[in-house]
């Protein structure tokens, strides 16, 4: 069992997926996204951005090691893209962070080891419906395909970060907050994120703007910077849940 405090995000507690106590369990994948509702940032993987940049400000989660995530939420309110029936908004790009659960990789560093593990109590998980974890002891083709997915958002979680960090130490990335007010009354402060500043991107040396391009750095920080356009749509699903007039934000 993982410690609590030390898991990502959604997770609590963390067992290694294994036939003898999990022989009989299912995934429903119809069980919603319920779990997602409570967090206003998803962290997102290199090669997803552009296309969450379509649906979602990208931002970069503060702190010292920075990541792209995407602005799902306003506040500590949480997920305006999660309904309360546990649906996520048609046509909105889920988000692979949110695909993988309830499974995850774990690295075990004292064993030299990873392991694929899963939040026991999750939702999805059961004996009555959904398709079986394992079929005669061995893990069939639902779990394969789950933990081949989790190795590749591992990787592409990784390049994400190694991408904010080169931006990072490139003096690009600037801590910013937002208020947003609605006109029908009340308001929201989002905090603790950073933005590319473009006066610097434009300055940064030809080698380093070529070598980031060789790494597939650019599509990425263009994406961050287009999806801008997207906190209107935060805006407008906030003042629907609340019931407010269309609101702003500076």
């Amino acid at each position: 069992m993982s410690d609590a405090a030390a898991l990502p995000l959604f997770f609590t507690r963390v067992v290694g997926v294994n036939p003898g106590p999990h022989g009989a369990l299912k995934l429903d994948r119809g069980a919603g996204y319920g779990f997602a509702a409570g967090s206003a940032t998803i962290p997102l993987g290199l090669g997803e951005v552009a296309l969450a940049a379509r649906h979602y400000p990208v931002v970069f989660a503060g702190g010292p090691a920075p990541m792209p995530v995407a602005l799902v939420g306003l506040d500590e309110g949480g997920n305006l893209f999660v309904g309360p029936d546990g649906t996520w908004v048609a046509g909105a790009y889920v988000p692979a962070y949110v695909r993988a659960w309830p499974f995850l990789v774990v690295e075990d560093p004292q064993r030299q080891a990873t392991y694929v593990g899963m939040e026991e109590g999750a939702a999805c998980l059961g004996t009555e419906t959904g398709e079986p974890l394992f079929e005669d002891g061995k893990p069939t083709r639902v779990l394969s395909e789950a933990v081949q997915f989790c190795a590749a958002l591992r990787e592409n979680l990784a390049a994400a970060a190694s991408f904010a960090r080169g931006l990072d130490e490139a003096g690009l990335l600037q801590e910013e907050e937002a208020q947003v007010t609605f006109t029908g009354g009340g308001s929201a402060r989002v905090r603790g994120f950073r933005l590319v500043r473009q006066d610097r991107l434009d300055q940064v040396a030809d080698e380093t703007f070529l070598d980031w391009r060789r790494r597939g750095w650019l599509g990425p920080v263009y994406a961050h910077l287009h999806s801008a356009g997207n906190w209107a749509r935060l805006v407008d699903l906030a003042v629907s849940r609340g019931g407010a007039g269309r609101g702003g934000a500076a």
